[in-house]
């Protein structure tokens, strides 16, 4: 060999091993795989003077998926399914290699019977060597090439066998970082949970989560709100030790706060695929004005749903189906948790995930705190669990003392009786009212003169008189049409009397004009009846004798349209029996159905004690006269069942008797412990929400 050639062979091998050095430097960048493999792969091809080549990862599923290429057009595979097929075959074959492998062009490798044969689909030569991270299998280069010498093949196998390390070892680095990484997130994360989970205080948790937070996150500012008194209160800041609640910047963030928690939604700002409703906009706006934040992110803090209790058997089938069954209400919120950034306006980089661990985390917290110091009488007995001042001998005396009195009044409460009297809210109404109906749409035409509130009535008088333009348009089409047929009836008859010069035909014809024109008379006359007692149904008229009890009546008929059965007024006879129409909250039913099976078997009615709001210091009695049998939602008094009370109107003053005053009455339903006259409510509280779900 001469020494031109070995300068050319070692001048090659030089720039080999610089081109392998200069991936290795590539490989301990920060690149990501797809920036690096790209790189890695433009080399290789620039080096071998390849015609194509293919990077393959296995994927987190298994899968062989090419993370980068270049020149795959070059080799036809792309332009017909059988090649991408055998050459998906060829792929997985190599990936089972040893290290790595020449692939002849056109060159079969394997052909099972019934199964798609692994090759070389192409012309090129395949070069191609496996990606291992030490002990698995991870990946494999390929290259495209126009055959050669045997000896030159072998060099090029030996070449990409050496990138193949190098990226191997890119790969194994990548790892460790990663698992550097998320042994640091673990930790960070273990302490931050074990750190807001340690105070049941409400306050020390959110000052804790605000702080801890922050750090988890990685942005700029997290503030904790906590639902009190059913309304978001600013509780923590991270960075700050006390609140000024009189600043503009904590009142805006309440207001932003309290309407993304009615909502129900994350709120991720900026976030171009959402569009906000106006009154989220608002307090959006108002907030960024008055923080500077150009990213946001508010989580409502929901109640935790239960978890599966898990048994010796294994997991409870009632409480998993519990858990994953739709709640009937919205979840309660206990809080919202506020991050803020003031240079980044994307949540890019895992900020998003990382808002709603802590927020996994903070929701229990502060759910677990809210809870245990909600109890009953959480602060006597928080007190004296940290206070050992009864317990000394010096006050020892005062505490049985005071526990004696204790159980005294713990033992009247439980054998003292007392009469139960159950309260609700209800009116005062005359038993015969009825309410004027409209018997035809029309338009309030005029009103009987002296026709107001308080005008007295009689039974059958005329109220008021609707016009309907339709109804007389329809009268008078129809007195006009039956006119017509009239004067055509009188002309037919005349001619048939009168003309002695008409054929037999003809008469015969007449004559069943005649018949015809009579059967239309007599149908426009039926029409003419039946739309003239429509008509009669314009006029409004009084059910009963009464006095008129709506307010500004004329100001709001007259001339105004109405629809059919729409109510224009109220008639009520105050000469009459008057009565009262209590609202009863449905827990409550139960005591008075009783009080009523006793009064009935004891032959007595079931008395009712009430008061006038007009006359409050006066107490009147009546009795139970009916019970609503179905229970109703009537506004803020919720679910109420009605009850009727008959009372004496001659015992009280006729200015008392006013329709719809207000009423308070109490429902005498026999004698209990003065424990539970006083504190049933409470103890229906407890047995409803406590003791049913510990069953």
């Amino acid at each position: 060999m001469s020494s031109v050639e070995q300068h050319s062979i070692e001048e090659a091998r030089q720039q080999i091993r610089a081109l392998v050095d200069e991936i290795e430097q590539l490989s301990r960048s920060d690149l990501t795989e797809a920036d690096f493999f790209r790189g890695l792969l433009d080399r290789v091809l620039e080096a071998m003077g390849a015609v194509a080549g293919l990077v393959w990862l296995i994927g987190e599923q298994g899968r062989v998926e090419p993370i980068c290429h270049a020149g795959v057009q070059s080799t036809g595979i792309s332009e017909d399914p059988d090649s991408q097929a055998v050459h998906g075959k060829l792929v997985q074959t190599l990936m089972q290699s040893p290290g790595g492998m020449l692939v002849a062009p056109r060159a079969i490798l394997s052909a099972a019977d019934g199964e798609q044969h692994a090759g070389n689909p192409t012309d090129l030569l395949v070069v191609a060597a496996t990606i291992d991270r030490a002990p698995t299998r991870t990946g494999l280069i390929e290259v495209f090439h126009h055959p050669n010498q045997p000896d030159v093949e072998q060099g090029y196998l030996k070449f990409l066998q050496q990138v193949s390390l190098v990226a191997g070892g890119y790969l194994e680095r990548r790892q460790m970082v990663s698992l550097d990484a998320q042994q640091t997130a673990l930790v960070q994360v273990d302490r931050f949970s074990r750190a807001v989970h340690e105070s049941l205080d409400p306050v020390h948790t959110a000052f804790v989560l605000a702080n801890e937070a922050r750090r988890i996150i990685g942005c700029d500012r997290v503030s904790v709100l906590v639902m009190r008194r059913r309304k978001m209160r600013l509780e923590a800041v991270s960075g700050q030790e006390s609140i000024e609640r009189r600043a503009s910047a904590v009142q805006a963030i309440e207001a932003l706060v309290r309407v993304v928690t009615k909502a129900g939604d994350p709120l991720w700002h900026p976030d171009t695929s959402r569009e906000l409703p106006p009154q989220i906009e608002e307090e959006l706006e108002h907030y960024i004005d008055e923080s500077h934040a150009t990213a946001l992110a508010i989580l409502p803090l929901d109640k935790p749903r239960p978890t599966p209790v898990v048994k010796s058997g294994g997991v409870d089938a009632v409480a998993v189906a519990k858990a994953e069954a739709a709640p009937n209400v919205a979840p309660e919120p206990v809080g919202a948790l506020v991050a803020e950034w003031f240079s980044a306006s994307t949540f890019e980089g895992g900020k998003r995930p990382r808002v709603e661990l802590v927020a996994e985390h903070g929701r229990v917290a502060l759910a677990n705190a809210l809870t245990h110091t909600g109890l009953p009488l959480f602060g006597v007995l928080n007190f004296l669990g940290k206070s050992r001042v009864l317990t000394n001998a010096r006050n020892l005396p005062r505490t049985v003392l005071a526990a004696t009195a204790l159980v005294g009044v713990v033992a009247a409460l439980a054998l003292v009786p007392a009469e139960l009297r159950l309260e609700g809210k209800g009116t005062l109404e005359p038993v015969h009212r009825r309410d004027v109906f409209a018997d035809i749409e029309g338009v309030v035409d005029t009103l009987e003169p002296g026709l107001e509130h308080g005008a007295e009535v009689k039974a059958g008088q005329l109220l008021a008189t609707l016009r309907n333009t339709d109804l007389e348009v329809a009268l008078t089409d129809i007195l006009g049409r039956k006119a017509s047929s009239e004067e055509q009836l009188v002309s037919t008859r005349r001619g048939l009397l009168e003309d002695n010069k008409i054929s037999a035909d003809e008469k015969t014809r007449m004559a069943g004009r005649a018949a015809q024109l009579q059967r239309e008379i007599e149908s426009l006359e039926q029409q003419r009846k039946l739309y003239e007692a429509k008509k009669r149904d314009l006029e409004v008229r009084s059910p009963i004798d009464g006095v008129i009890v709506t307010w500004q009546v004329r100001d709001r008929l007259v001339l105004r349209p109405v629809e059919k059965g729409q109510v224009l007024m109220s008639v009520a006879d105050k000469t009459g029996p008057w009565e009262l129409e209590v609202r009863m909250p449905d827990d409550r039913l139960g005591h008075i159905n009783r009080a009523v099976v006793e009064s009935d078997k004891a032959g007595r009615e079931l008395e009712v004690d009430y008061i006038l709001a007009t006359d409050p210091g006066t107490r009147h009695r009546g009795t139970v006269k009916e019970i609503h049998e179905q229970a109703e939602v009537r506004g803020e008094e919720g679910n109420t069942v009605l009850v009727r009370i008959t009372i004496d109107p001659s015992r009280h003053d006729k200015e008392e008797l006013g329709a719809g005053a207000t009423v308070t009455s109490r429902i005498s339903c026999g004698k209990r412990a003065l424990g539970y006259v006083w504190f049933h409510d409470v103890l229906s509280f407890i047995q409803s929400q406590v003791l049913f779900r510990l069953w």
